[in-house]
């Protein structure tokens, strides 16, 4: 099941939404991944701490092992085709663990206090601090400091490569996560492609705020773009090349 929020926040933006349920494999996830001009990871459950080589907290959640894996196999393919991706939530996470970064299974146990979770069937309100050389920054250019939706019980420990922390909670908690530098030979701070890599851990397709989706559609739009003008361009050369070898013979 997919909150219809996330629906709404594209379409509102411009955007058109597709669904992608778990449980194809990595052809399908790489096939899938091509086909589309940008990429969501929304919320969802716990990630399975065995993913990035953790034993399990009391309070971690039971594995969704198919969503774990089409989650980490289409955000992959999302990297490496340079599709915009913005993911929300579990899908930051889920990002992180992609590159190879770790969590913090239960971040009460760390901070001493429950502002990330919220209410047991809803969503709180914390602030967070944006760091003013990004992306995010970028996106949200107020004074630093917003407040935003939450409901998580878990965080970003170790970084993932290629990324860096952008903005965090006033306990320290990172809250936002972009393309940064890599330890990857060749891949640079965005892998290597250019694009748009973005995770928040908050939920702003619970606010009334459209920034963040609005990025991601004008992104996901300016790839389809290039990608049309790319193949225009390519079918010139091939249509080109085709004259020459009939006429080759003629002259």
């Amino acid at each position: 099941m997919l909150p219809y929020v996330y629906v709404d926040a594209v379409r509102r933006s411009g955007g058109r939404a597709v669904m992608l349920p778990p449980g194809g494999d990595d052809q399908e996830a790489s096939a899938t991944v091509a086909s589309l001009d940008g990429l969501l990871v929304t919320g969802g459950p716990d990630i399975d701490p065995a993913r990035y080589g953790a034993p399990r907290h009391p309070r971690t959640q039971a594995p969704a092992t198919l969503r774990d894996a089409w989650d980490l196999a289409v955000t992959s393919h999302a990297l490496r085709l340079g599709v915009p991706l913005l993911a929300i939530c579990r899908g930051m996470q889920v990002l992180n663990v992609c590159r190879g970064g770790t969590l913090h299974q239960h971040v009460p146990d760390l901070v001493g206090h429950g502002r990330h979770d919220g209410p047991p069937n809803g969503f709180g309100l914390h602030q967070v601090r944006i760091s003013p050389d990004s992306t995010l920054a970028a996106i949200l250019p107020d004074d630093g400091f917003i407040d935003v939706p939450t409901h998580h019980h878990q965080a970003v420990d170790l970084l993932g490569d290629g990324l860096k922390a952008v903005a965090w909670e006033e306990d320290g908690t990172i809250e936002a996560v972009e393309a940064g530098p890599s330890n990857v030979e060749g891949w640079g701070g965005g892998w290597g492609v250019p694009g748009f890599v973005l995770g928040v851990q908050w939920h702003p397709e619970q606010g009334t705020d459209p920034r963040l989706f609005t990025a991601l559609v004008n992104a996901a739009d300016n790839r389809a773009v290039g990608t049309r003008a790319a193949a225009d361009s390519a079918a010139a050369e091939r249509a080109a090349t085709a004259r020459s070898t009939v006429l080759a013979p003629m002259i």
